[in-house]
């Protein structure tokens, strides 16, 4: 009987080894694919850019978009001389795989020749109850009260609300104090 209880001892030994190699072997097969599932999410991992609801591209980080989309506007202030122009509020990043990214140069190519809506955070004009218009910047809303104040100093009073609208329905600092003269008459 020795014999049969050795070799019974060791025919369970043998099936305990077999069978931490299988679990073994199992256990580093699934680390294995979820590693390499992780590396090709990580890899392929960004966000795909609209503006209403049109795409424009890909991008990996929100910051390379950000970048592109700052210098746009510092560029527009510069050329409008405001630095209140910002670039149209329509975009919206969605996480999506990101296979072929665009780069900083390539974005503010992108965005240029859009044709993409200009905004400015400027400030409506209004005297009682009746709005005059809208100015591209607080500054001038500012400047176009106390120049009304100085013209009509016992007139309807006057103030400014701060507001973000296209650029295309701002007024210039003298076509307003125009409109104000004018119904002043």
């Amino acid at each position: 009987m020795d014999v049969n209880v050795k070799l019974e001892r060791e025919k369970r030994k043998n099936r305990r080894r077999r069978k931490r190699i299988r679990t073994t072997a199992a256990a580093i097969t699934f680390l294995l694919i979820l590693t390499t599932i992780g590396a090709v999410h990580a890899q392929s991992q960004g966000y795909e850019v609209f503006y209403e609801g049109e795409s424009l591209g890909y991008v990996r980080t929100t910051d390379v978009f950000n970048a592109a989309v700052e210098r746009i506007e510092d560029n527009l202030g510069e050329s409008y001389n405001n630095d209140e122009i910002v670039l149209g509020g329509g975009f919206e990043l969605v996480p999506a795989r990101v296979e072929n990214p665009m780069d900083f140069e390539t974005w503010i190519a992108v965005l240029n020749k859009k044709g993409i809506a200009l905004y400015a955070n400027g400030a409506m004009i209004i005297i009682g109850d009746q709005e005059m218009g809208a100015v591209a910047s607080t500054q001038e809303a500012l400047r176009l009260v106390e120049t009304y104040e100085k013209l009509y100093p016992n007139g309807n009073p006057i103030r400014y609300v701060e507001t973000k609208l296209p650029l295309s329905e701002t007024k210039d600092f003298g076509t307003i104090l125009t409109s104000i003269k004018g119904m002043k008459k």
